[in-house]
């Protein structure tokens, strides 16, 4: 199965993937997540065209977005109207995201961590690849490993939350199968 998410997906992950875990989720902060993330989607949209980022300061972007939304008292309000702070915001969301990701991925998140820890291996074995080369491509699927892994590794209680949202999370994600 391939998973094809757009840059506002990957963009989330990066943010929510710095913030701490949260209590346990419940069907309203699910809920409440939905609702805020349809709000704070054009906000977002706006300021990266505005911020003129072509995807390559992906986290750059988002962490000075999130600081914006501090600073920006009507969309603190939109988080206000879904249940949350400024401050319960973020671990909210990376809970909610972390458990989306594993859902979604499943089993076949485990069938592609081997397939990653594979390629690692072939990576450290081969000759033909320059040393340079060879270090930043293994930084890069070690950096996505760990990624995967802790998608992975979200919490059943979460994980049981998030599934009857799932229709609408791909929505909000734009996650393409």
């Amino acid at each position: 199965m391939v998973f094809r998410r757009l840059p506002f997906f990957t963009l989330i992950l990066m943010f929510v993937a710095q913030t701490a875990w949260c209590a346990g989720l419940s069907g309203k902060d699910v809920q409440g997540f939905i609702g805020a993330m349809q709000d704070l989607k054009p906000y977002y949209e706006q300021y990266a065209q505005e911020a003129g980022s072509d995807g390559s300061d992906a986290a750059g972007v988002m962490d000075d977005w999130t600081m914006s939304l501090q600073q920006h008292h009507e969309l603190e309000g939109m988080l206000e109207k879904h249940g949350f702070t400024a401050q319960t915001w973020p671990g909210v969301a990376h809970q909610v995201t972390q458990a989306y990701m594993a859902v979604k991925l499943g089993e076949d998140g485990e069938d592609v961590l081997g397939q990653m820890r594979q390629s690692v291996a072939e990576i450290e074995n081969s000759k033909d690849i320059p040393a340079e080369y060879k270090a930043q491509m293994l930084s890069q699927m070690k950096m996505s490993m760990t990624q995967m892994e802790k998608s992975l590794a979200a919490p059943a209680p979460d994980q049981e939350a998030v599934k009857p949202y799932i229709g609408q999370l791909d929505t909000v994600f734009e996650w393409q199968e």
